[in-house]
């Protein structure tokens, strides 16, 4: 492989600051849903087209035919989170930077860089193995609504005899892994209104109630100190781990001193103490503020007291619970802990079901010799704690959907400084490259009998 070419491909596609989130970047999205396709008619691709959103286009690609041989289809995202806060950069989020066999830029891991892996162990192999299909898209970071509905009208695009997504991370350095279980999301704007305009806090303070203070004071009634959320039946729906699962999650390389030093970064872990932490991220549902505004947050002072605030907010969901049945009940609970003398509402924005997916198909096997064959070492079954809202979606023709990535544990995804290690993106171009080499020899394998 030519490295330095790689590279400078890869920054050239990291460069482009497609948030998606953030309306004022739509022809960024654009650009980069482009530049995607561009890399696809260079595979050979006889049909690429652009979908369903203007600004924010999914990327439809057949390769070339190749017949009796399986189809695979891969999934992937170009879209790319808020780079906030950025004076926490050590260098600009999109002006790619290499430092100590790293490269960093926003998009480095999630998900650029692994598409980007995807695509080039294509163009490593000395021929097309298997029939590819590609749906590369620019919403994920906000829900894949334009995903949703195409896949809703043409659901015959998910046809496949596998699903490959690497969106995902290593257990450990040295450690792949597949996922069984993503967690569901639900995302939501909680907002308080406790009077008609913002007010005078020397004429009216001390006797008009303040949004801020009511929001914060129900905030805190949704969960306690000590972690667990105040949502009545939250958790009758969650299916618990089994034992088999926990057994094996106690031999994976994880360290809860480390996890605190080096990838959390801060003075001590908090949550549910009778659990484990890796049952705290992988096996429980979740509530967590993200953001808060109302009142005056500009320079200087301004004394006034807020008639309006809003919390964004988001609860992650684990096996057996329904994204419908936890609005519910959240939009309940908030209505329920406001005081009457408050207007309390909920928006919910996005949101998605658990996944859970089954490796037992033969295909796992294929990428786990991948793994081994270029590592030393094959896939261990984990958990994720995070969500990729389409997974259910992709998996409805009943092609098995394979989970996995070549990121690290502390990449810092959707925070300041991500990165992605050069030497994982190497080996990750090979380690895809056998597996597609292996999907197109197994053919007996893969495809119906």
């Amino acid at each position: 492989m030519d490295n330095e070419r790689l590279l400078h491909e890869l920054m050239e596609f990291l460069r482009i600051p497609s948030v998606s989130t953030l309306p004022a970047h739509n022809n960024d999205c654009r650009a980069a849903a482009e530049w995607v396709a561009g890399e696809l008619r260079r595979l050979g691709c006889r049909a690429v087209e652009l979908l369903a959103d203007d600004a924010h286009p999914i990327v439809w690609g057949v390769g070339p035919d190749v017949p009796g041989a399986p189809t695979l289809l891969i999934y992937g995202h170009y879209d790319v989170q808020p780079p906030d806060p950025l004076d926490e950069w050590v260098t600009a989020p999109f002006a790619p930077t290499v430092r100590g066999g790293n490269l960093f830029a926003r998009g480095a891991a999630d998900d650029k860089g692994q598409v980007f892996c995807l695509l080039k162990a294509i163009a490593a192999g000395t021929r097309v193995p298997v029939n590819f299909r590609f749906l590369i898209e620019g919403e994920e970071e906000f829900g894949s609504r334009a995903l949703f509905d195409l896949l809703r009208r043409e659901p015959e695009r998910t046809r496949a005899d596998a699903v490959l997504i690497a969106d995902m991370a290593y257990v450990a350095r040295g450690w792949p892994a597949v996922y069984t279980t993503l967690r569901g999301l639900c995302y939501a704007e909680i907002t308080v209104r406790t009077a008609k305009s913002d007010l005078h806090s020397g004429e009216f303070g001390g006797a008009a109630p303040n949004a801020h203070e009511e929001l914060v004071r129900l905030l805190t009634r949704l969960k306690t100190p000590d972690g667990k959320i105040q949502i009545p039946g939250l958790y009758a729906a969650v299916k618990p781990p089994s034992t088999t699962e926990r057994a094996m999650w106690k031999k994976l390389p994880f360290r809860e001193a480390a996890f605190l030093k080096d990838r959390v970064q801060a003075k001590a872990l908090t949550g549910l103490k009778r659990y484990s932490v890796l049952e705290r991220l992988w096996a429980l549902p979740t509530f967590e503020i993200h953001g808060i505004k109302g009142g005056f947050t500009g320079e200087g002072a301004k004394t006034v007291i807020p008639a309006e605030a809003t919390a964004k907010v988001s609860l992650r969901l684990v096996p057996n619970q329904k994204l419908a049945v936890v609005e519910r009940q959240l939009a309940a609970t908030v209505k329920r802990l406001a005081p009457k003398y408050v207007s309390a509402t909920v928006r919910f924005l996005h949101g998605a079901d658990p996944a859970q997916v089954r490796v037992t198909h033969p295909a796992f096997k294929l990428l786990d010799q991948a793994f081994r064959d270029v590592v030393g070492r094959g896939t261990v079954p984990a958990r994720a704690g995070g969500s990729i809202p389409i997974v259910p979606a992709l998996g409805k023709s009943g092609a098995p959907v394979i989970l996995t990535g070549i990121g690290l544990p502390d990449d810092r995804l959707h925070a300041p400084n991500e990165k992605l290690e050069l030497k994982q993106l190497w080996e990750g171009i090979e380690v895809f490259r056998r597996f597609y080499e292996l999907m197109g020899a197994a053919r007996g394998m893969i495809l119906p009998q």
